[in-house]
């Protein structure tokens, strides 16, 4: 099937070539007999000594300040012309003397041969091998860098142009490709003091020319952890002179992966208004590694956020917002204002599937659970009016339905409410707040539970002892002066009522204490025998103090006979100093009161009775 194609090819090729071929060939040759004369000629008609001197003054003119070479430069014509340049320092004038702003230990780029021949050399697609670059970040964000270079009046110059930037031709210069090795980029900030470093950067700037797009693709290492930086954008230059520009940037390491696109300035107040993603699968280990130590974050493992930032003013505003907390699944608005000589205050509402109310509320209020160790930073400087709901929230062992929560974290006062919440089939409402004028690190906490179900919640404590098992509500209000810790209950003051309708006390048997008060001077309460007491009403009221609970009043109900209680109870060590008096109805009038002292610890005190009297055998 081939022998025809291949016997006309050759038959083809046999033939002489035509006079349009020939001259298109004799002229091919010859091009390229002058470029490879040209390339051989060339580095003799070119003189080294200016190409040298035009890369020692570009530098200078991209930097508009000074710069010292000390190695001995290099030039090479093949596979194309670069020079090399060795031991490159730049500095600048200051106040207080020199400030050197980079070092470079090598710095090569290429250049045209014809323009060079010509004695104005053009260089483009740089190659810095440990580069060192030191900036400093002003107080109102823009940074110090250049002096009256090409890059300064370029970002001075520069406008926006729609989605890109406009320079004046005289300011505009090609770039070209840079390549970075090995390379060191340290920002620090006047107003903080701050200091940020990037080590270890390999990476490609791909930037034609200055009014062109910019795309930076490196590999760097911060704080000891690798990250990989991806961004582009079309107004780089409106980005550095501290105004708005857009942005389309991807940061990944092992601690985090973030991306954005959208508008971004890097000014004092740092806006992005753009579509931005945030993942991180340790909270706490990526707060570390940046720096930060806010209290209670430990306790929130993962972390993730889907938003749109919107700036508007002082206002970045995180809208149709989806945030992750462990594993729990939030969605809301938020609004973040900063504002000239105040606190930043974090404002908004959050809806949550399921989440930990305890460390949620580490997180975001330590100051009003009485963290005393943090009185400025950070978080503390964060004001805060957030409102949060959750279908489930924990708090402690216990689990909350549709719960309502606000928080308010406004200067010296911090305030969590818990407005609304199911609880144990009942109604669970509270507050902790800070104490207004009060001892630092005080704080006031007030609880409400209403028709909730004690017998599983004292079950859920794991508390022993005969503790009622009815539906009831408890009222409880403490001020404490110390941060909430073991130690802080010893000083708490406050009061407690707790009451119930029809219900049981189990291990209280009082038909056997009769029998024992009878025969005893003293007794444990077990060995008054099993059984529960049954009441159809109970009402204790008590003052806290010094770990006390002084009962004002205390009475037990029942069918046919009444409790009575008073004394203390020191709770902080289990004891208790009660006197009880079981008095019968009027139906059973002939049956005297009974009055015990009840002491010991908890939950088997022990019984001395006050009064004896004879006792019905055990049935």
């Amino acid at each position: 099937m081939l022998t025809n194609p291949i016997g006309h090819l050759r038959k083809n090729l046999g033939r002489p070539l035509g006079r349009r071929s020939r001259r298109v060939l004799i002229g091919s040759i010859i091009a390229l007999c002058l470029f490879s004369l040209f390339q051989l000629v060339a580095p003799f008609l070119i003189s080294s000594t200016v190409v040298r001197e035009s890369m020692e003054r570009a530098v200078a003119e991209w930097t508009g300040h000074d710069v010292e070479i000390d190695g001995t430069p290099d030039i090479r014509f093949w596979p194309e012309p670069r020079i090399t340049l060795r031991e490159i320092t730049i500095r600048k004038q200051a106040e207080d003397g020199e400030r050197v702003l980079g070092r470079v230990a090598r710095l090569s780029a290429s250049f045209d041969l014809l323009q060079a021949l010509v004695g104005q050399p053009e260089f483009k697609d740089f190659r810095l091998t440990d580069p060192e670059i030191y900036v400093l970040r002003e107080a109102d964000g823009r940074l110090d860098w250049a002096n009256d270079g090409l890059l300064s009046r370029a970002v001075r110059d520069v406008q926006p142009d729609g989605s890109g930037q406009v320079l004046a031709a005289d300011d505009d210069t090609r770039m070209g490709d840079v390549r970075i090795s090995n390379g060191l980029f340290e920002v620090s900030d006047v107003v903080s003091g701050r200091i940020t470093r990037l080590q270890s950067i390999n990476g490609t700037l791909d930037w034609p020319w200055l009014s062109r797009r910019l795309e930076l693709k490196a590999d760097a290492n911060f704080n000891g952890k690798a990250l990989t930086l991806d961004m582009s954008s079309t107004q780089p230059l409106l980005l550095l002179s501290g105004k708005s520009g857009n942005l389309s940037s991807t940061m990944t390491s092992v601690l985090f992966h973030g991306q954005f696109q959208g508008v971004a300035n890097l000014a004092a107040n740092a806006f992005l208004s753009g579509d931005a993603e945030l993942t991180v699968p340790d909270l706490a280990a990526a707060m570390n590694w940046a720096g930060m130590n806010f209290t209670g974050v430990e306790r929130l493992k993962s972390f993730s956020l889907k938003t749109r930032l919107v700036t508007n003013d002082s206002i970045l505003r995180f809208d149709n917002l989806s945030l992750g907390l462990n594993d729990a699944k939030a969605t809301g608005i938020l609004d973040l204002m900063l504002l000239p000589d105040r606190p930043a205050r974090l404002t908004g509402t959050l809806a949550f599937d399921r989440m930990d109310l305890s460390a949620a509320l580490a997180a975001i209020a330590p100051r009003a659970l009485g963290d005393t160790s943090r009185t400025s930073g950070q978080l503390a400087d964060l004001e805060l009016d957030l409102r949060l709901s959750a279908q489930q929230a924990m708090l402690g062992r216990f689990m909350l339905s549709e719960a309502a929560v606000s928080v308010m974290n406004v200067g010296d006062q911090s305030r969590i409410d818990i407005a609304d919440s199911d609880f144990e089939t009942g109604r669970l409402t509270g507050r902790i707040a800070t104490v207004k004028g009060g001892t630092a690190g005080a704080v006031a906490l007030r609880l409400a539970i209403q028709d909730a179900d004690f017998g599983n919640i004292v079950k859920e404590l794991g508390l022993a002892g005969p503790l009622p098992a009815a539906r009831g509500s408890l009222d409880l209000s403490l001020d404490i002066d110390r941060p909430l810790e073991p130690e802080a209950w010893r000083n708490a003051k406050g009061a407690v009522r707790f009451r119930a309708e029809r219900g049981s006390l189990s291990g209280v048997n009082l038909a056997g204490i009769r029998q024992l008060a009878a025969q005893k001077p003293y007794f444990p309460l077990s060995d008054a025998g099993s059984g529960s007491l049954e009441f159809d009403h109970i009402d204790i009221s008590a003052n806290l103090a010094d770990g006390s609970a002084d009962i004002r009043e205390g009475r037990i109900t029942g069918a046919t006979e009444t409790l009575t209680l008073s004394g203390v109870i020191p709770y902080i060590n289990n004891s208790l100093a009660l006197s009880a008096t079981v008095a019968t109805a009027a139906a059973a009038a002939g049956t005297p009161p009974l009055m015990v002292f009840i002491g010991g610890s908890w939950p088997n005190p022990v019984i001395w009775p006050v009064s004896q009297t004879p006792a019905k055998p055990l049935q």
